[in-house]
């Protein structure tokens, strides 16, 4: 149990790494509103229903991932990347903050 809170703290300050090199897009508007650009998109376990379905009709077919961070509440992600609150995020899914992300996460 320890080493998976371990790995959801390095993610989120990957994530807080990867907004301050101007890399991450941050909630619904500019995550769904990126349509040519494969992603990687990581979201809170209490993002709500209608977001993951936009999310949903994101993800088919257009060649972007998405990770849930378990345990983590839209105010913690947003904390850690300086917001608010935000239920997704996402980053280019060929940067090294992608593959470093997926290997944290899985």
């Amino acid at each position: 149990m320890e080493g998976r809170v371990d790995g959801h703290d390095r993610a989120l300050s990957l994530l807080g790494l990867a907004r301050r090199a101007g890399l991450l897009l941050i909630g619904q508007d500019d995550v769904l509103g990126e349509p040519k650009q494969r992603l990687f998109i990581v979201r809170t376990e209490d993002c709500s229903p209608s977001v993951l379905r936009k999310v949903e009709r994101k993800l088919a077919g257009s060649g972007s991932v998405c990770f849930v961070i378990k345990g983590v509440s839209r105010e913690r992600l947003g904390r850690s990347i300086g917001v608010n609150s935000a239920q997704i995020a996402a980053l280019p899914i060929e940067s090294g903050f992608a593959k470093n992300l997926s290997e944290l996460l899985q």
